[in-house]
């Protein structure tokens, strides 16, 4: 059961990141998206190890669905599901891709306005707090 409900944090953020990945590759001719597309509201890089870390890597997995659960939990009101809250990470280091990690802030383009500065706000902050965490027991 437990796998389940983690994997439902995994599965949901993967789909919804190839949805935006496919959109984005639209022809600047092609009509703008619906207010129901999901759009990425923001992206922060996160700076980590200058050399592989395989325990770092590792406990990305968990850092990013807590940081996420935590967002979530602060907005339990605003119904985050519905809103369509989501996030994506991408390693972006040039020699050592895990140096370094980009992670996209994702939801309904109707709700970017109103409700992305917080949510996105919080995700970034409680990724920030545990990778710094995560590199100073190191």
């Amino acid at each position: 059961m437990d796998l389940f409900r983690k994997a439902r944090f995994v599965v949901l953020p993967l789909a919804v990141a190839l949805f935006c990945a496919c959109s984005a590759s639209r022809r600047e001719t092609d009509k703008p998206a619906g207010p129901g597309a999901a759009i990425v509201f923001g992206k922060r890089t996160f700076k980590l190890s200058k050399t592989p870390d395989p325990d770092l890597e590792a406990a990305l997995g968990d850092l990013l669905s807590d940081s996420y659960q935590a967002a979530m939990k602060a907005y339990s009101s605003e119904k985050p599901m519905e809103i369509g809250f989501t996030y994506s990470m991408a390693p972006g280091g040039a020699v050592y891709p895990f140096s370094e990690i980009e992670v996209s802030c994702i939801m309904q383009q109707k709700y970017a306005r109103k409700k992305g500065p917080g949510l996105c706000g919080d995700l970034f902050r409680e990724v920030d707090a545990r990778v710094k965490k995560a590199l100073s027991g190191r």
